[in-house]
């Protein structure tokens, strides 16, 4: 048992610094069926974030310090809190967004298509009592080497879910251009990103072979409301940009180790040169304010919805060993 608070993991930082085949959903008014390409051309104002097709409106970027503070009624409002005030308030959009990462609580809609949506992942869901959620999970992975040929969008990230799919927490890596910004250079977001809304921190450039740390912790929980700070953390360059947010009525048990989601991928080029990545150091705890750490850890390796849709073949894989996965591309 080990209780991580914040000093700490900063601590841990100025060490590291030292040293299958699923369809991604449409949503409820989605038209059922569509391809990537066709979801884009009938929402050509639409903009892609990680894991989904959204209006360009319904994507808040959140001040260093604010606090996002959410609900499992996908149509309720969100307060943005900073300094015990609200400094502004978000209602969810008229329109829900196209999925287009793996999502079990939509069957049917976005049909995938050539080189868009999830790659492969890691994932694990473990059995958790009531009240019990996950409440830590960390990793690390050197930021590879940029692609040979410029064009498509690719994030890695480690995340969590609850199992209904609704809603995902992600510090992301990004390449190439999002809602968030960027283009052809490597840069770190953290993410909130739901069905109806997503919510993302200052987009911040990093170079190849950094140390990427990505980190969600619970912080608190206080009458059923929940408090987590996603954090994408370079250890390398001591970068850091992180989004805090609170959440009542969701139960977050779906953690993924490692995720590879790419857009607009026509040849295996577009990947990163390196051909993988490695995440590693991998500890995931429950049992708030305890933080009991899972050992062994169980996570499984999957193809998604890239897999099998006429995209490029790229010698996907995936393996998994204790805390660490490989993702092959």
């Amino acid at each position: 048992m080990k209780n991580f608070t914040r000093p700490q993991m900063l601590l841990n930082r100025a060490l590291l610094g030292l040293t299958t085949l699923l369809v991604a959903s449409g949503m409820l008014n989605a038209q059922p069926k569509l391809t990537y390409s066709e979801a884009v051309a009938s929402h050509p104002d639409w903009v892609q974030i990680p894991g989904e097709l959204i209006r360009p409106d319904c994507i808040h970027q959140i001040p260093a310090g604010a606090t996002v503070s959410i609900s499992d009624d996908a149509n309720a409002g969100d307060d943005i809190i900073l300094k015990g005030q609200v400094i502004a308030h978000y209602e969810a959009c008229s329109e829900e967004a196209i999925v287009t990462r793996q999502s079990p609580s939509q069957p049917g809609g976005l049909v995938p298509s050539v080189g868009n949506g999830w790659v492969e992942d890691t994932n694990w869901a473990p059995k958790l009592k009531k009240g019990d959620d996950i409440d830590w999970l960390q990793n690390q992975f050197v930021v590879p080497s940029a692609p040979k040929k410029n064009g498509a969008i690719v994030f890695l990230f480690n995340g969590i879910e609850p199992k209904s799919g609704k809603w995902i927490m992600q510090p992301v890596l990004q390449y190439g251009p999002s809602a968030a910004g960027g283009g052809n250079y490597w840069a770190m977001a953290s993410w909130l990103v739901g069905t109806t809304k997503a919510y993302f921190s200052a987009l911040t450039p990093v170079h190849a072979g950094d140390m990427m740390v990505g980190t969600m912790e619970q912080t608190d929980n206080s009458g059923g409301t929940l408090a987590y700070i996603v954090d994408a953390y370079d250890a390398t360059s001591t970068a850091e940009t992180a989004l805090e947010f609170r959440s009542k009525g969701i139960k977050w048990g779906w953690a993924f180790q490692a995720v590879l989601e790419a857009y607009n991928v026509t040849t295996c080029n577009n990947f990163p040169a390196s051909g993988q990545v490695k995440f590693y150091n991998t500890e995931m705890a429950h049992g708030f304010p305890s933080f009991d750490l899972y050992s062994p850890l169980n996570f499984h390796g999957e193809f998604d919805n890239y897999g099998g849709s006429g995209g490029p073949s790229c010698g996907f894989s995936t393996s998994v060993s204790g805390g660490a996965a490989v993702l092959q591309f």
